[in-house]
């Protein structure tokens, strides 16, 4: 073996082990992937854990009703302590007087003190507890409404899996039965059937179910990429439709009680409203500055005071008395704090009502949506079957030749824009279905089971 050839030998087992240690490394910080088909509850339960809006929205709402402890301490007393202890040093140079010598004098003190107030009288601490409850109301509403979008935006991802794997399913089918049309076309221009234009349009169609292929790989993955975003691992493969989707009409089938149900239930607007509430105890609060308050104040302490001379002092006593604050002038700060919180309210009260007319016309809208799809999927079923008799007649007439191969790729892309259109709506119902269900605040995860059941 020469020194060249042994020197890449050596390369080649270091390249060896670097690439096990690699391996071993990726294997062990690599993110878990379920080998088993997941379905829509395995789904939901590691997006509940693992989606960082919903994680956010837990940790938002904590943080909000921390407001209801901070106003309620305004209330209680509030009690401190305070010690000292001190060295004082003089040099005194003056005649000598009786109990007060000539030199460095060296005088020390010890002390404690404890202190209480308690608030007797006080509106603006008051109105700031009740403020603070319509916060916590307001924050646990929140977080009901996003567990409700948690919902649906699990149903979507994974309903967007679904359909990519239709739609690339029908694709590669399509592409399939275009290679067929090619490889019949080109056989009939051999042996002189048709002009070598049937065998272009052919092959054109063809090309075209290879780019439509390319796009479908590329929507799956994308959606699969979403569908991580939500739960922080991947799935080797989800579970579809083993049954036919029931198709019923909303119930009750009356869309003036759904918009009634929605406006006593959306937890949005019900939010909306504590909102408002707020805003109106702001603007109580804000005026309240100008109002006296009362408070029970006491005190206790104790010093000892000595020095290098024969004399110590030692004192000790207590106070308890009442302290009233009246609010004479702040420069103006309470009168337009006050006007800010007016105007906050005002835009509170805008807002509401924003949010009750989206909600009626959301409401009507997505009641509409779920009677339409259910129509439109009933029709596409129907299309479906006259696409294929179109398709298959369509066939028949161009091997006896009365028929064009354009007439023919034509009938076929129709059967497959069917299908994929059909396939496409079935999930359209289901999400319109849910989106009903979160206007009318009834959404919730047990009818993610009941789909789950179909799969």
């Amino acid at each position: 073996m020469t020194v060249l050839d042994f020197f890449f030998y050596k390369s080649a087992r270091r390249l060896t082990i670097y690439s096990r240690l690699v391996l071993v490394v990726n294997l062990c910080f690599a993110p878990l992937t379920p080998t088993f088909a997941a379905d829509l509850i395995d789904i939901y339960k590691a997006a509940l854990n693992s989606d960082p809006t919903y994680q956010a929205a837990v940790s938002t709402r904590l943080s909000q009703r921390e407001a209801i402890p901070q106003s309620v301490a305004a209330l209680l007393p509030n009690i401190s302590a305070q010690a000292n202890i001190s060295n004082n040093y003089q040099n005194i140079t003056q005649p000598p007087t009786a109990g007060q010598p000539n030199g460095i004098s060296n005088l020390q003190s010890q002390g404690y003190n404890i202190s209480i107030r308690q608030s007797l009288i006080n509106i603006n601490a008051w109105l700031g507890v009740r403020q603070a409850n319509n916060t916590g109301k307001q924050a646990d509403l929140t977080l009901a409404a996003a567990a409700q979008d948690l919902i649906f935006r699990v149903a979507t991802a994974y309903f967007n899996v679904l359909s990519a794997q239709d739609t690339l399913r029908l694709t590669q089918a399509e592409k399939a039965a275009d290679s067929k049309q090619l490889n019949q076309a080109q056989k009939r221009v051999q042996v002189g059937l048709d002009a070598l234009t049937s065998f272009y349009e052919a092959k054109a169609a063809y090309d075209k179910s290879v780019a439509t292929e390319i796009s479908a790989e590329n929507t799956l993955r994308n959606n699969q990429e979403a569908l991580r975003q939500l739960t922080g691992q991947t799935y080797s493969s989800i579970k579809a439709f083993s049954k036919n989707i029931p198709l019923q009409n909303p119930q009750p089938d009356n869309i003036e009680a759904w918009i009634n149900a929605a406006i006593q239930n959306n937890l949005i607007l019900m939010a909306a409203r504590y909102g408002v509430e707020v805003s109106r105890e702001k603007i109580k609060m804000q005026a309240s500055e100008h109002l006296p308050s009362l408070s029970l104040i006491g005190n206790y302490g104790k010093t000892a005071t000595f020095n290098n001379v024969p004399s110590s002092l030692n004192r000790n006593g207590g106070t308890l008395g009442l302290e009233l604050d009246v609010p004479l002038f702040a420069g103006g700060a309470v009168s337009s704090k006050t006007r800010q919180a007016q105007y906050d309210f005002q835009t509170a009260i805008a807002n509401l009502d924003n949010t009750y007319r989206l909600l009626i016309i959301n409401t009507r809208q997505k009641y509409n949506d779920v009677l339409a799809d259910i129509s439109k999927i009933k029709a596409e079923q129907q299309a479906i079957e006259s696409a294929q008799l179109s398709f298959d007649s369509t066939e028949e007439s161009y091997k006896a030749g009365t028929r064009t191969v354009v007439d023919v790729l034509i009938a076929q892309q129709n059967l497959y824009d069917a299908k994929r259109t059909a396939a496409s709506d079935q999930y359209n119902y289901l999400l319109d279905t849910l989106l009903l269900k979160q206007a009318a605040g009834s959404l919730k995860p047990d009818d993610l089971v009941k789909i789950n059941q179909l799969l």
